[in-house]
């Protein structure tokens, strides 16, 4: 408890100076709503933060006391359009850099996040109010993906084969261009982390929307990947929520949908994403169960 007490102190708003994240200091945050508040959060594209179109918001609130520490604009078709725009643009150079240099990137985003480590512990500890231990974990399992995207060109090679006598077939692999990954509030860096490395390891340029209840964690690897070098477009936020969902399921521009999230949720963004012609990964209805046994530590399950 003395660890999470410590740790949320130092993001607890305006003071948090002990990680750079009080406003005034981050090009991600817009004007300040109330004391406390880090404000309006921007979209990132093009290698910028820039503001939504939308002039609405949604408050987002620490857990643990539920105050305010930031709003989300409730960006839609939009903000999506910007995004896809930018990503397009990047496209092609991004596919065209050789794999070995686009994991260049992803070494340094993973030194980046190990490296930054404790800040952004604090930061899933303040927003989504799991313990630190927890958070921490979390983290560290996404970093394993960041270390398996960093292998991946071995895996992205081609084959030829003889199928018969004379008859010759080509595998080649390609990425697909601009994909989305709309990704929930339970795990605010491990789920994002599923995705995002290996979309961009493949070659593609990916387009993600945080949840509306917990992107500051996000936000903050957004700065880490411009940092490694991640060239602009290759990676953007939109923020919002239904709208900007079904502006990235519908977009003719994106050609693949992941989504993880509710069963109900699910089934909108799969149904939605085919009806464009889009390949659609959809996990819904996810449970985190805990079953508590008559002499169990009552202070340790709470806890």
């Amino acid at each position: 408890m003395d660890r999470l007490r410590v740790l949320s102190s130092q993001v607890a708003g305006p003071t948090a100076g002990a990680h750079g994240l009080q406003h005034g200091a981050v090009p991600w945050l817009g004007p300040t709503a109330c004391s406390g508040s880090r404000g309006v959060l921007q979209n990132f594209i093009g290698g910028q933060f820039v503001a939504s179109a939308v002039g609405t918001s949604i408050c987002v609130t620490n857990p643990a006391t539920g105050k305010e520490i930031a709003r989300v604009p409730e960006g839609g078709a939009e903000d999506v359009n910007a995004a896809v725009k930018a990503a397009v643009s990047a496209f092609t150079g991004w596919r065209d850099t050789p794999a070995k240099a686009r994991v260049e990137v992803l070494f340094r985003f993973k030194t980046l996040l190990e490296r930054n480590l404790s800040e952004l512990t604090a930061v899933v500890v303040e927003e989504h109010g799991k313990n630190a231990g927890e958070a921490e974990a979390e983290i560290l399992k996404g970093i394993e993906t960041v270390a398996y995207a960093v292998g991946i060109p071995d895996l992205l090679a081609g084959r030829n084969l003889e199928v018969s006598r004379g008859v010759f077939c080509q595998e080649v692999r390609r990425p697909l261009g601009v994909v989305a990954s709309i990704v929930p509030f339970n795990f605010p860096a491990m789920v994002p982390l599923w995705t995002l490395p290996i979309a961009i390891a493949c070659g593609n340029c990916l387009i993600m929307k945080p949840s509306e209840k917990v992107p500051l964690t996000l936000m903050r690897m957004a700065e880490l990947l411009r940092e490694a070098g991640l060239p602009p477009g290759v990676f953007s936020i939109v923020h919002g929520a239904q709208a900007a969902v079904l502006a990235l399921a519908e977009h003719p521009g994106i050609a693949a949908v992941s989504f993880v999230g509710s069963s109900k949720v699910a089934g909108l963004v799969d149904a939605t994403a085919r009806a464009a012609g889009k390949r659609a990964l959809c996990m819904g209805g996810a449970k985190n169960h805990l079953i508590a046994m008559p002499d169990a530590d009552e202070e340790m399950m709470i806890s």
